[in-house]
């Protein structure tokens, strides 16, 4: 627990700076990228950042607003807790090592479910714009 907690304190500070958020984003997208694709579960959990990420990257950029304080921060905690080296599980253990990770972004996904699907639904508004 003292890990969760010191994270989601380092998330509400993260939040409430651009710079760091920018520079969350970055790490996260970094740290996404090494991961190893060989396996569904880490496709399905680099799937869901994916979605995180664009969601963050979206706000940050003022594209778009519609999330509420506490959907940004739960997606500041969910990229922290994936882009912390400390975890219960290392990640250098094959199969195992993103267990943790892939709890803690799955149970932030379900939580944030509703602001995905708003979330989706307009970003297929702006690829219709787009063509």
């Amino acid at each position: 627990m003292d890990k969760t907690k010191k994270i989601w304190e380092k998330a509400k500070k993260t939040a409430s700076s651009k710079e760091q958020m920018k520079s969350t984003l970055t790490k996260a997208g970094d740290k996404l990228k090494r991961l190893a694709a060989n396996s569904n579960e880490l496709q399905e959990l680099k799937s869901k950042l994916e979605i995180l990420m664009r969601m963050f990257q979206s706000h940050l950029a003022g594209e778009y607003r519609a999330f509420p304080f506490s959907t940004i921060l739960l997606i500041v905690f969910a990229l922290i807790y994936f882009i912390t080296p400390i975890d219960l599980i290392p990640d250098f253990i094959p199969a195992l090592g993103f267990t943790d990770d892939a709890s803690v972004v799955f149970l932030i996904i379900k939580k944030l479910n509703r602001d995905i699907q708003k979330f989706h639904l307009w970003e297929e508004e702006q690829w219709e714009q787009a063509d």
